[in-house]
């Protein structure tokens, strides 16, 4: 399987959409851990968003064909998980996630004093908090912009939205999570 680490994911897509699915298991081993907490960030749910996973997948492989080529894979594999999740959002009427501490991700080593590890770690349980209730959109932007692309031109493409339109997206988006870490510390922004 080394010879298929050299390959592109652009190639393999396209090796995809020319009939040979079996080009897709590469790139699910390569990319289903991130869309995985992509649905997880979004939905709250593990059994769900290992559900949605599958589906994204599934999607990958009906629309190979539609892979242009002018961005990367990664945003437009992030677009149709986007899409995906949505719809299961939209269909399930899950307007308002709620936080759920065991879909949450492990918190990294801290080597600061107990004083300041205690601080650091309710700061990141106050922005988890926060981040669990800001609207879909606003989690989808931090969650992209913020773990999964490097540039604005990327995390427009998964968005499907022009690059000034995802800073803005993305402007917005802190400035709400700012206000409800603001008001879960109980300090009024203004």
């Amino acid at each position: 399987m080394n010879s298929m680490q050299a390959v592109t994911d652009e190639q393999l897509i396209r090796w995809v959409a020319d009939g040979d699915a079996s080009c897709l298991a590469t790139l699910f081993e390569r990319h289903h851990q991130g869309i995985y907490r992509f649905c997880l960030q979004m939905t709250r749910h593990r059994a769900q968003s290992e559900d949605l996973v599958q589906d994204v997948f599934m999607k990958v492989l009906q629309k190979a064909g539609g892979y242009r080529g002018d961005g990367s894979f990664k945003a437009w594999l992030y677009n149709v998980a986007r899409n995906v999740t949505l719809d299961y959002l939209r269909r399930n009427r899950h307007t308002h996630a709620t936080f759920d501490a065991d879909a949450a991700d492990a918190e990294p080593v801290d080597t600061r004093s107990a004083e300041q590890a205690a601080s650091g770690r309710q700061l990141a349980n106050h922005v988890a908090q926060a981040l669990a209730r800001l609207p879909e959109a606003a989690r989808e932007v931090i969650w992209l912009g913020r773990f999964e692309f490097d540039s604005y031109e990327d995390l427009a493409a998964a968005l499907g939205c022009k690059p000034g339109a995802a800073r803005v997206r993305m402007h917005r988006a802190m400035q709400l999570l700012a206000s409800e870490v603001g008001a879960i510390e109980g300090v009024t922004t203004a």
